[in-house]
C-alpha cells in the first residue's frame, strides 16, 4: 500500500472549464462549500467556514487569501473529498459541478501521476491534489512508517 496519486489543481480547473464554464462559475461562489464547525466536548474549536473551491489569490472574492499564497493572480483550490467534513451548496449548478469534479478526480487521466514513495522520498509542491492508498507497516521493519506534512501560506516560486 501507500501509493500516492497526485494532480495539479490547475489542470483540473482547465478540464472543468473546457467541459462546461458554468462549473467553474458555480465553484467560485463564496458560499459553495462549507466545512462544518469543529466541536469537541461541546466546545467550538473552529467555527464553520464557507468559501469557494476555486479562487484567484489577491482577488476580492478570495475569502481565504492568507492560504492562497503571497502572490496575486494565482489559482487557489480549496477542496476535500471527505464526505463528513464538507457541505455543498444545494443548487443544481453546484451539484452538477461537484459531480464533474468527482468524476475527473476518479477516472484515469494523463494529468494524474502515481508514485509509491520509498524511504526518504517526498514531494514539495503548491497545493497539489493528492490521495493515498492504505498502508501497512512491514512486520520485520525496525521502525514504522513516519510521514511529515507541512503547510505553508507562501507559494513555491
Amino acid at each position: 500500500g501507500g501509493e500516492n496519486a497526485l494532480m495539479d489543481h490547475e489542470m483540473l480547473y482547465l478540464q472543468m472549464r473546457d467541459e462546461n464554464p458554468d462549473y467553474i462559475a458555480a465553484l467560485m461562489q463564496d458560499d459553495v462549500m462549507t466545512i462544518p464547525a469543529n466541536v469537541e466536548d461541546g466546545v467550538e474549536i473552529r467555527a464553520e467556514q464557507s468559501g469557494p473551491v476555486f479562487s484567484i489569490s489577491g482577488s476580492v472574492s478570495d475569502s481565504v487569501s492568507s492560504s492562497a499564497g503571497s502572490g496575486n493572480g494565482h489559482l487557489h483550490m480549496r477542496y476535500t473529498a471527505r464526505t463528513r467534513s464538507i457541505v455543498w451548496k444545494p443548487d443544481a449548478d453546484t451539484q452538477a459541478a461537484v459531480k464533474c469534479l468527482e468524476r475527473l478526480l476518479t477516472e484515469d487521466s494523463p494529468f494524474c501521476f502515481k508514485k509509491r514513495f520509498a524511504a526518504g522520498e517526498g514531494i514539495i509542491s503548491n497545493n497539489v491534489l493528492h490521495t493515498r492508498t492504505a498502508f501497512e507497516d512491514d512486520e520485520d521493519a525496525q521502525q514504522g512508517r513516519l510521514v511529515y506534512r507541512a503547510r505553508y501560506y507562501d507559494r513555491v516560486e
